[in-house]
């Protein structure tokens, strides 16, 4: 599933994936806009909003180069025509649900035998990985839309690494015996 391979490679929330307009590409840089969201509301259906979660989410982030090749595959041979320019619309080129979304991950995980690994879960693993690749919290509360990057440190970055970048700063600060 495409929509899934989108989220583990860039973290974004679910709804901005849906959202995702063709325009909102630019796959010689390899960056994507993010500027709308796909909601369900009560009493109204699936919505595409013209606004992310919040202003943070309004962002351009570069996304990996696999990520660049699997949207030039789908634009080429799966371009599903829809009244919204969505990069993820459903079959029938409506836009896609993401109730049903997670429900269809949910099947699929417990079937590869991942039960509790969430459409959420990837926005945290791609913080733990930009921490751990050496990249601050303000440059990850960016990257993933945050405002705070104090709520990036406290719910999205790893917090037991084993101080592996610590021991390494120690070592290089105190003299060899």
């Amino acid at each position: 599933m495409d929509v899934i391979v989108f989220l583990a490679g860039t973290g974004c929330r679910l709804g901005e994936v849906l959202a995702i307009r063709w325009s909102a590409l630019d796959q010689d840089a390899g960056t994507v806009a993010s500027n709308a969201n796909v909601i369900r509301a009560r009493g109204q259906g699936v919505l595409l909003q013209d606004h992310t979660k919040t202003k943070a989410g309004v962002r351009t982030i570069a996304i990996p180069k696999t990520l660049v090749d699997l949207l030039r595959h789908r634009q080429s041979n799966f371009q599903i025509r829809n009244d919204h320019d969505l990069v993820f619309p459903t079959l029938r080129g409506n836009i896609r649900d993401p109730r049903n979304t997670s429900r269809d991950w949910r099947m699929a995980r417990n079937r590869i035998g991942y039960p509790t690994v969430t459409t959420h879960s990837f926005r945290k693993t791609v913080a733990t990985a930009l921490d751990q690749s050496g990249l601050s919290a303000p440059e990850i509360a960016e990257y993933l839309g945050h405002t705070n990057p104090s709520l990036t440190q406290d719910v999205y970055m790893a917090k037991n690494t084993g101080g592996i970048r610590a021991a390494e700063t120690m070592n290089f600060l105190l003299p060899s015996l």
